[in-house]
């Protein structure tokens, strides 16, 4: 009796001392100094993959009615690497604020506009993927020829439409992140709605462009 009686005591103390358990969070300096190295990593990421996918859209802007050579296509391939570098860092950062949102302050999880920027990134990552794995092997392929000439439309409309989705997905972020005002103001599907809206612009002006420029020439070739 006295042993039942004993253990019972256990267990409820065991009980009160696990309802009444409370998380130890980290020093506040140290959590400072943690934002403060995310932001770096952060915005590391931002300026190697934003200009790099800049520079990349404007070089290919610049030689798409030139022919390619090996050291151009070179060239691209080695500053993909570093657009795919930032887009490595910005995972990195956005996972550790995650991190520490969830220790310090889990009410920023709850923030739309942090959802929108992690979906957008997620995009842009399997926009890289198919870049690196179907884009730089066509540039490849394209040694000896002008980039855009003699393609069908659906490899010409799916070269542009990646090139798009590079431009616009790394700006919206760039975007995003100078925008406080959108904190817990606008929904994630609001945002979502308005990169898509801005996305499917970019896509038809480049189409525009690239085809007008492409029947421009083709005219000014024809003998008198």
């Amino acid at each position: 009796m006295f042993a039942r009686a004993f253990l019972g005591e256990v267990e409820l103390n065991g009980l009160d001392s696990l309802l009444s358990f409370t998380p130890v969070l980290p020093p506040p300096a140290l959590l400072s100094y943690a934002r403060t190295f995310l932001r770096l990593i952060h915005f590391a990421g931002l300026v190697i993959g934003f200009g790099g996918a800049v520079f990349l859209d404007l070089l290919l802007a610049r030689y798409r009615r030139m022919i390619m050579t090996g050291d151009l296509v070179s060239n691209i391939e080695w500053v993909s690497r570093f657009v795919a570098l930032g887009l490595l860092l910005l995972w990195i950062s956005g996972a550790g604020f995650l991190l520490v949102y969830q220790v310090s302050e889990p009410e920023k999880l709850m923030n739309p506009k942090i959802w929108a920027k992690i979906t957008i990134v997620a995009i842009l990552s399997i926009n890289g993927l198919a870049i690196h794995r179907l884009v730089l092997p066509f540039l490849r392929r394209r040694i000896g020829a002008q980039l855009l000439a003699g393609l069908k439309r659906r490899a010409k409309v799916a070269l542009i439409g990646c090139g798009v989705v590079s431009a616009v997905s790394w700006s919206v972020p760039v975007v995003l992140g100078a925008a406080p005002q959108l904190n817990f103001a606008v929904s994630c599907t609001v945002i979502l709605a308005a990169y898509a809206l801005v996305l499917a612009q970019a896509f038809l002006i480049a189409v525009f462009v690239l085809r007008d420029k492409a029947e421009t020439v083709a005219v000014a070739d024809l003998p008198d």
